[in-house]
């Protein structure tokens, strides 16, 4: 009779396989606990003593502990690669969870709560009154250890909501502050773009898509699916098709040989990457206008910039927007047209406006860099080398594309 444990069963390996994802899985959620933790305790060293990561002196003691904490976010986020607003929403979930409902941190810890699951709850509580933290912590306990995350945002929703005394028309009025619009560039050329509004105006908006999806599926020459009408609809709205809307400029950089057909090298749109020929070609032919860029051909900077004057040139401004394409602080991914022109060895200091000495900051990171105790080399030739305030080296990331 063959043994009951015996691997050479398929019931048994299956068995043997299902406790290991377990166990994986139960030991991945106690490591994000202790990331949070660990997180967490770095920013309340900051809260308590900014002169860390910020001189004392400078500002007042407000703005040395938001830039001191500014500062240890963008520490941890270089050394952990992640984002800095990564950084502070998991400091942010293990305070809640820490100070809110302590129960449900403790399972976390324990490895008996789902990642996802401490997340919803902490953003539940963000804004429950304190009379009722005792009683969410308790009343979600069992559903947030037994629940997968879609059903426990459903019954954990439900539960707050109980507790809750304000009037519905209040919390309504309360969420239209959290409405926006969010974007990200996916892969073969493609994004997605979400946002947040009213239920009303995404019911009006959703029956005004398909309505004008309708009318252009109704068409005996017509091949598209709905779904395509309505991303299409989607996008003649939102660019001015349909409406007329502002004109926008952005950044489109093809090599003249490309242009003509001589050679195959890919064509850039600032922000988003490579993108095809044909669509490069499309985009230049209804281009109201070109810039035209003469570089060196073997260091690659714009040439003939007086380097002794302050302000740079809009030729090595349109420059340097193509070299750096984002923000140069490590992990930051702002786009450089958003950004300001910084010049790391300071104007007052000696340093030239040359694209050796000029990176682009955005304002939040500009603004650390000179209020905190940050640090940038540039040197020549080479991408920007940060010094983080608990002295941690890293250089700036390479350009996306």
């Amino acid at each position: 009779m063959p043994h009951l444990l015996d691997p050479a069963n398929a019931d048994v390996r299956v068995e043997f396989g299902m406790a290991e994802a377990e166990v994986a899985l139960h030991a991945q959620w106690r490591a994000a606990a202790a990331t949070f933790r660990a997180i967490e305790k770095v920013m309340r060293e900051a809260a308590l003593h900014p002169v860390l990561f910020a001189p004392a002196g400078r500002m007042s003691a407000r703005d040395t502990l938001e830039y001191a904490q500014r500062a240890a976010a963008a520490d941890l986020a270089v050394r952990l690669n992640m984002a800095e607003g990564t950084v502070r929403s998991q400091a942010d979930i293990a305070a809640k969870l820490r100070t809110r409902l302590p129960g449900l941190w403790a399972a976390f810890g324990d490895g008996e709560l789902s990642t996802q699951n401490a997340r919803e709850a902490a953003a539940l509580v963000s804004d429950l009154p304190e009379v009722h933290w005792a009683a969410f912590d308790l009343a979600i306990a069992e559903p947030a250890q037994q629940l997968s995350p879609p059903r426990f945002r459903v019954r954990a929703r439900a539960l707050r909501d109980k507790l809750l005394i304000q009037t519905a028309v209040e919390r309504h009025e309360r969420g239209l502050l959290e409405r926006g619009v969010w974007s990200e560039h996916d892969r073969d050329g493609m994004g997605w773009m979400s946002a947040r509004l009213s239920s009303e105006q995404i019911v009006l908006a959703e029956a005004h898509i398909d309505a004008l999806a309708f009318e252009l599926h109704k068409s005996d020459e017509e091949s598209r699916t709905m779904q395509q009408l309505r991303a299409d609809v989607v996008a003649n709205l939102l660019t001015g098709r349909e409406t007329g809307a502002a004109r926008v400029a952005v950044a489109l950089t093809v090599p003249v040989l490309t242009l003509l057909g001589e050679t195959d090298d890919p064509a850039v749109l600032e922000g988003v990457g490579p993108i095809d020929l044909e669509t490069a070609r499309a985009l230049c032919a209804t281009a109201p206008s070109f810039t035209r860029l003469l570089t060196d051909p073997i260091r690659n900077t714009v040439l003939a910039m007086d380097p002794q004057q302050y302000r740079p040139s809009l030729a090595l401004k349109r420059w340097l927007e193509h070299r750096d394409v984002t923000c140069t602080f490590p992990g930051c991914g702002r786009r450089a047209a958003s950004c300001d022109l910084d010049h790391v060895t300071a104007w007052a200091e000696g340093g030239t406006t040359t694209a050796d000495n000029l990176a682009h900051l955005c304002r939040k990171h500009h603004t650390m860099k000179h209020s905190t105790r940050w640090r940038v080399e540039k040197p020549p030739g080479r991408t920007s080398v940060w010094t983080s305030p608990t002295g941690f080296v890293r250089t700036s990331d390479p350009p996306p594309f």
